[in-house]
C-alpha cells in the first residue's frame, strides 16, 4: 500500500513506530465518545497488532494520518469489510486537537477518490452515531448520504452509503 496524500496530509500504511499514537488515539474517552467508548490499553494494543497483520496479509485498509508540513499524527482512517454494510465501511478517528480542521473532510474525500480509481469499489458505507452531527457532517460533504437507521447494544446510529460516478 502506498500513501495517500492531500493538500495538507499525508495517509501512509501504518508501522510498527505507530503504536503509542494509535493506542493513546483509542483510549481517548473524547475521541471515542461517538465510537462505542474508548478501548483500554490492551484492546487497543490488540487492534493495533491486528492493524499490522492485516496490512502485511493484503486485507482490510488503515492509514496513520499525518500533517505533511510537520509530520504530526493527527489520527486514523481505515477501510473495512463489514457484513452489516452493503459496502466496505470507511472510517476515522482524530486528536482532539486537529478537530475542526477540515482534515476529516480531506481524509474522507481521498479515501473516497482512492476508494473509486485504484480499487474500483462499488461503494462505500460508513456509520455515524446519530448524536454526532460533526461526523455526519463529514460524511456528506465527502458525497455520502445517508440512507438508514440501526440499533445495537450501543444505541442508535445512521448508515451512509456512497457509489461511484458514471453509469451502473
Amino acid at each position: 500500500m502506498t500513501p495517500l496524500e492531500t493538500p495538507r496530509l499525508v495517509l501512509c500504511p501504518y508501522l510498527p513506530a505507530d503504536r503509542e499514537f494509535f493506542v493513546d488515539l483509542n483510549c481517548d474517552s473524547e475521541v471515542r465518545r461517538y465510537m462505542n467508548g474508548p478501548l483500554t490499553p490492551p484492546a487497543a494494543d490488540q487492534l493495533f497488532s491486528d492493524i499490522l497483520a492485516g496490512q502485511a496479509g493484503g486485507l482490510d485498509a488503515s492509514w496513520a494520518i499525518t500533517e505533511r508540513e510537520l509530520g504530526a499524527f493527527v489520527g486514523h482512517a481505515f477501510l473495512n469489510r463489514d457484513e452489516s454494510h452493503p459496502f466496505p465501511e470507511l472510517g476515522f478517528l482524530l486528536l482532539k486537537q486537529f478537530w475542526g480542521r477540515g482534515y476529516a473532510t480531506e481524509s474522507a474525500r481521498r479515501l473516497v477518490e482512492y476508494s473509486w480509481t485504484e480499487l474500483a469499489l462499488p461503494g462505500l458505507s460508513a456509520s455515524v452515531d446519530c448524536d454526532h452531527a460533526p461526523s455526519q457532517r463529514v460524511l456528506e460533504k465527502a458525497g455520502f448520504r445517508r440512507e438508514s437507521t440501526a440499533v445495537d447494544e450501543h444505541g442508535s446510529y445512521y448508515i451512509y452509503t456512497i457509489e461511484p460516478p458514471g453509469p451502473r
